[in-house]
């Protein structure tokens, strides 16, 4: 995988002149060489060493209950809430708002929707600003009003899990290690205070594998709380975020696989959550006069591809040359192609402005898309890699977070109400984007290959339970790498950042270990 993500490195100016072949043929005989014999013999003895080291390995139980588990969880909410708010408003007050916070709030004052960004996520902004201008009458102080919803909503979620934690009876030591973690990482700190649905749909897919975990297990005696919860972190899964609804999809599916019907009532709350889904997704929002996003926003890894080899090649035939000139300047393109983000691509589409000629023929577009990868295909998978390989790689230094209010025309800025506190912040902040060590934390790939990790000790361990666990993550990522648009965003794959550290206990967890609670 690294050798794929770097494929750059191996140019046809780097190759000597005697070796004969192309750039292409001495690149894929390398790599079978590499990942066939190097592959075998170093990274699958690795695994079985840790497989060994791995396997009947897990948590060791706390022997007695010192607390009652409703303490636990407010403990660690006034702890991370608390914090959270203190810098909100000593430090980056009234939170952060990109170009995307400043175009949602922009609907909710004009009246004038879209699903661009998820309606559901924009009516809940909606809620709280209007409720903010009416105590306060300043748009400053209802967009804090939003933030402080958000940071208890975070909270809230990040507490459940400690709670989940105590009722598994894992040691103490351990919880208070995992509530330092969501207190002190400084994306979760940033990000509570950021208005993007990317940060309520993590919370979601967190509460999700909370609560299934919990119904699977019969964790706690409410098992009536379990099952609401499980609904609605469902429907934020799928309404917060637009791949929300097809990574849910493919999670019904593993589950369906694992457990068949073993689990009826289970299966039909999937069903449930994905068919309200749907119709509030589609139908209900039609009802409303509410815009779906445009074509192009489904098409990043297509387009970029297909523009790829306009860059390198540029052999289509007229009748395929006249089909692309319906829907953007192929001239403008070699130009304006960036590999790893697919705005610049998108924009010359909504430039030409006929993009529904896209759908309206969809069969004629597909038909030259397959033609062209046949011609193309190394073109066509580089221009994957080139797009995707920040979700699945290591190294790369892009922005991680939003520090900064947008320009806007609401009056919305940014106040720093304690300059010491602001600048021991930032350099809290620094220093997580420049130590090496510490950067490690804030690495996509890392976290993804550590959850295909606790996917191969789950399989070693025979645990359909702690296997299914770590399915979100992954179907998660494998929704991004078909319609990513930029090829390193941290915040698409925040809910990685939330769920990983509980995934982690509930795959090295025994299940004779899980009692029954009584919730006080």
């Amino acid at each position: 995988m690294v050798l794929a993500a770097n494929y750059s490195m191996f140019s046809d100016d780097n190759l000597p002149d005697y070796m004969g072949m192309t750039f292409r043929q001495v690149y894929i005989t390398y790599l079978i060489i590499s990942t066939g014999a190097g592959g075998y013999f170093a990274a699958w003895n690795i695994l079985c060493c840790f497989k060994d080291k791995f396997k009947y390995f897990s948590w060791e139980r706390r022997k007695k209950n010192a607390f009652r588990p409703i303490i636990i969880f407010f403990a660690s909410f006034l702890i991370i809430s608390i914090l959270y708010i203190i810098l909100l408003f000593t430090c980056k007050y009234p939170g952060n708002l990109s170009y995307d916070s400043i175009f949602q709030i922009r609907q909710l004052m004009t009246g004038s929707y879209s699903n661009h960004h998820p309606f559901y996520h924009t009516i809940t902004i909606k809620l709280f600003i209007t409720l903010g201008l009416k105590i306060f009458s300043d748009m400053n102080k209802a967009v804090a009003l939003y933030h402080v919803f958000q940071i208890l909503f975070m909270s809230m979620c990040f507490s459940m899990v400690m709670l989940t934690l105590y009722e598994m009876d894992i040691q103490m030591g351990w919880i208070i290690v995992t509530t330092i973690w969501y207190a002190l990482m400084p994306f979760h700190i940033m990000y509570s205070f950021t208005m993007w649905k990317d940060v309520m749909f993590g919370g979601f897919v967190l509460l999700f594998l909370v609560f299934i975990f919990r119904i699977l297990k019969k964790t706690g005696q409410n098992k009536v709380f379990n099952y609401i919860m499980f609904l609605i972190s469902g429907l934020g899964v799928c309404l917060f975020r637009s791949n929300g609804f097809f990574a849910f999809v493919i999670i019904f599916l593993v589950f369906l696989m694992l457990f068949q019907k073993k689990e009826r009532n289970i299966c039909i709350m999937f069903v449930t959550v994905i068919a309200a889904s749907f119709l509030m997704k589609h139908i209900a929002l039609s009802n409303l006069g509410v815009s779906q996003p445009d074509i192009v926003e489904a098409l990043s890894i297509p387009i970029q591809q297909i523009a790829r080899v306009v860059v390198e090649y540029n052999d289509f035939t007229g009748e395929q040359r006249d089909k692309l000139s319906e829907v953007i300047d192929i001239e403008a393109i070699p130009e304006k192609y960036l590999p790893y983000i697919s705005d610049p691509i998108k924009s010359l589409i909504r430039e030409k402005g006929n993009q529904q000629y896209i759908p309206n023929n969809k069969f004629t577009y597909l038909k030259l898309y397959i033609q062209t990868g046949l011609r193309h295909p190394w073109t066509y998978i580089k221009a994957w890699i080139d797009e995707t390989k920040g979700f699945w790689n290591a190294g790369y230094s892009y922005w991680k977070w939003s520090d900064a209010v947008q320009e806007n025309e609401y009056g919305i800025s940014r106040i720093i109400n304690s300059e010491s506190m602001n600048r021991y912040f930032n350099e809290y902040l620094w220093l997580f984007q420049n130590n090496h060590f510490l950067q490690l934390f804030l690495c996509i790939g890392f976290y993804v290959w550590v959850d295909l990790f606790l996917c191969f000790i789950s399989v070693v361990k025979r645990n359909k339970t702690s296997f299914f666990m770590t399915i979100p993550i992954l179907a998660i990522i494998s929704s991004l790498l078909i319609s990513t648009p930029v090829y390193a965003e941290f915040r698409y794959a925040y809910a990685v950042f939330c769920s990983l550290p509980f995934v982690i206990f509930t795959v090295f967890y025994k299940d004779s270990n899980i009692k029954k609670k009584i919730h006080r």
